[in-house]
Order: structure tokens, then sequence, then C-alpha cells
């Protein structure tokens, strides 16, 4: 059986913001992850880490999905 991952595990309220800011906001309410922030549309690995948190950013650098680990 697998066990959940450590700590806050979304941030829907990240959503709009810039993405470095997001990333640090994340990694500062949840130390088990690391933010990982990239822009839509670029291709990533299909594993789930329980350490990893994408951070899906636009053109200007907006969160444009809710960070979850992942």
């Amino acid at each position: 059986m697998e066990l959940p991952c450590l700590g806050k595990n979304a941030w829907p309220e990240l959503v709009g913001i810039d993405g470095n800011c997001a990333a640090a906001i994340i990694e500062k309410e949840n130390k088990h992850v690391k933010a990982i922030v990239l822009k839509d549309g670029t291709p990533v690995t299909g594993d789930f880490s329980c350490g990893r948190v994408w951070v899906w950013v636009n053109e200007n650098n907006v969160v444009i999905g809710t960070p979850r680990v992942g």
C-alpha cells in the first residue's frame, strides 16, 4: 500500500500569481517538495513523485493551473 505524500499537496490560491513567487511559497509551505516552474506545453516525465510540484505558467510567467504534488 502506498502512503500519501507528506504535507500540503495542492495550492489553488496561487493561480494568477508570478510563477517564481508561487514556487517559493510552495517550498516554504511544504519542505518535502521541490517546486519546478515550467512554461505551458513543456514536455515532462509522466511518473508521480511526492517530492515534486510542477508550477505551470504562461508566457508572462503567471501560474495558469493549480500546482499539485506529483
